[in-house]
């Protein structure tokens, strides 16, 4: 049976973990992350995606990995983030591998952003933009019986604004950069600890840190007001690992808070032995960076 999940950016978790077990726990092979570079794309745009895939052995080359492009719009009766055809239609393959390059639909912003296409009966309605103003191509993934969604952001400019107010944004908005990971550290109490040397039994603080330039300024469109309104990207982590125990599967900091770091408290195993660990870093326009360690934990 094929063990499916719906994850936008909001939360890149992978498919469900085992019942009974927290989703930060890898107890079989899951897809944790996708990191598209350019984190926002024009239609017709070269993407170089990476897949991130963790597995209770450490992280897998995923060479069987398949890539398809979703162009199925979602019917208004669906309450989910993209069509659940996406997940259940058979989908022409797009790439296959770990990483690969895949071309953006040149259809993307009329099937999925604020100019909708013209069908048998009538135009359709356009799609909403999200909080931050940003609309979103489906891409699946499958590898064996595991299976998720990401979304590429897409750079569609603006719908029902004035010519001058198109002009404005267009000077003022930046397209979103992924943000980038820049050190795990840990503290046993308020001692520092070495990744390969962990106390067993023990409650460590893990702090991950990202840089300054993560935090991206943007403006978004207020239809109602005809202005233009400035935010701060919010920066999110998930948290993976193969043992012991988080306090939280995600940590981070809100588009107020401009602390460049998370702090997780983790229960250590109480064996000795080798402790994979993975972070998934978020902004909120869809960007995303991520990163592997290797924990030892010592008796």
């Amino acid at each position: 049976m094929r063990r499916s999940t719906l994850f936008a950016f909001l939360l890149l978790a992978g498919c469900a973990p085992k019942m009974g077990n927290p989703a930060s726990l890898i107890a079989q092979e899951r897809i944790i992350g996708v990191r598209a570079d350019p984190a926002e794309a024009a239609p017709g745009d070269l993407v170089k995606y990476a897949s991130l895939v963790a597995s209770p052995s450490g992280t897998v080359d995923a060479q069987d990995l398949s890539w398809s492009m979703c162009n199925l719009r979602k019917p208004v009766a669906e309450n989910t983030p993209v069509s659940q055809a996406c997940l259940t239609g058979d989908l022409p393959q797009s790439a296959q591998g770990g990483s690969v390059a895949v071309q953006t639909p040149s259809a993307a912003c009329a099937n999925f952003g604020p100019f909708a296409p013209p069908s048998s009966s009538g135009t359709l309605r356009p799609s909403d933009p999200d909080a931050t103003g940003g609309y979103y191509q489906p891409l699946r993934l499958d590898l064996g019986v595991e299976q998720a969604i990401f979304r590429e952001r897409l750079s569609c400019g603006l719908a029902g604004a004035s010519l001058a107010m198109s002009q404005e944004f267009r000077a003022r908005y930046t397209a979103n950069q992924n943000p980038t990971l820049v050190s795990l550290a840990a503290l046993a109490g308020e001692t520092p600890a070495s990744l390969d040397a962990l106390p067993a039994s023990q409650r460590i603080r893990l702090i991950a840190a990202w840089s300054s330039a993560s935090a991206e300024s943007y403006p978004v469109f207020d239809s109602s007001s005809q202005t233009l309104v400035d935010h701060r990207e919010a920066l999110w982590l998930s948290w993976f690992a193969t043992a012991g125990v988080f306090d939280n599967s995600v940590t981070g900091r809100d588009e107020s808070d401009p602390a460049v770091s998370t702090e997780n408290p983790w229960q250590s195993p109480a064996t000795a032995g080798v402790v994979f660990l993975w972070l998934v870093l978020h902004d909120s326009r869809g960007g995303v960076d991520f990163a592997a360690y290797t924990l030892t934990v010592v008796p």
